[in-house]
């Protein structure tokens, strides 16, 4: 993920990574795979819309569908409850065309990332 924070000209620093790390820690689970550690998901169903707040998976599991099919049971779960799914992606990241192809729609924008929503209906 740091790279993509570098390429699109987010802050690096330690204190920046740690404050990243731990907002919405409440929300955080650790993807597991044989015991080892894959990958971190925080997803927040607390407020109006279905937030995506972050998804990280272990290299060596990326482009392997897993990003989709967990992406696709949140979104379902959000349909069900009338939700919509909001999320911000940074503007160097790939996985924009993931969001893309899942019908996430740019709705604005800041200097490092991108604001996309799914609608419910």
């Amino acid at each position: 993920m740091r790279e993509h924070m570098r390429a699109s000209g987010a802050d690096t620093s330690p204190g920046s990574m740690l404050a990243r790390l731990l907002n919405g820690y409440q929300h955080a689970q650790v993807l597991l795979r044989e015991g080892r550690l894959v990958g971190l998901l925080k997803l927040d169903r607390s407020g109006p819309d279905y937030v995506v707040m972050q998804i990280q998976l272990a290299p060596q599991l990326q482009g392997q569908g897993l990003g989709r099919a967990l992406l696709e049971e949140y979104i379902e779960q959000a349909r069900a409850a009338g939700k919509d799914v909001t999320l911000h992606v940074l503007k160097a990241n790939p996985a924009r065309g993931l969001y893309e192809r899942l019908g996430f729609v740019v709705e604005g924008e800041d200097a490092h990332e991108f604001h996309m929503r799914l609608p419910h209906g």
